[in-house]
């Protein structure tokens, strides 16, 4: 009985191990990365009649942060911006890469100043699985848009990083 509960704990040690390296393989591969930060300078008390939810905002903060990429030599091809449940975004092409940028307020409804915000930067392959499966991310491109917006946000003494 002894070998065989030995044998039991081994094989479920060795599964853990093979799981937490196909994580940190996943993370090593993952395009997509967030900050959150904390200001007064958006709409988030009063939610507009085109909202999705009631929890919406984030329209002006998107809009906002596209003409400040756009502003800069980017490279960049940025999209029409699109309502989601969670907030607002827009595409950035480069190349045959998509990314997925997306301003989300956090909170449950309206509250008061100074509201806190996440926006993530995330590669987007869309839904064609050859192109998920197969087609590696453009690593430079990708940091080069999420170091942009990074420093547009910190540049601002109005938003504050967490």
């Amino acid at each position: 009985m002894a070998p065989r509960f030995f044998l039991l704990l081994c094989g479920r040690d060795a599964l853990e191990e093979s799981a937490m390296a196909g994580e940190k393989t996943r993370m090593r591969l993952s395009a997509d990365d967030s900050i959150t930060v904390v200001t007064d300078m958006f709409e988030h008390r009063n939610a507009k009649p085109h909202f999705i939810n009631p929890c919406c905002f984030g329209e002006d903060f998107a809009e906002w942060l596209k003409q400040e990429l756009s502003r800069k030599d980017s490279g960049f091809d940025l999209s029409e911006m699109i309502q989601e449940d969670y907030g607002w975004g827009f595409w950035a092409a480069h190349g045959g890469n998509r990314f997925w940028i997306a301003v989300s307020y956090v909170g449950d409804g309206p509250q008061e100043a100074p509201a806190q915000w996440v926006i993530s930067v995330n590669r987007s392959p869309g839904l064609n699985l050859v192109k998920r499966v197969f087609n590696k991310p453009d690593r430079q491109a990708f940091g080069l848009l999420r170091d942009r917006v990074r420093q547009i946000l910190t540049s601002n003494d109005a938003i504050k990083t967490q």
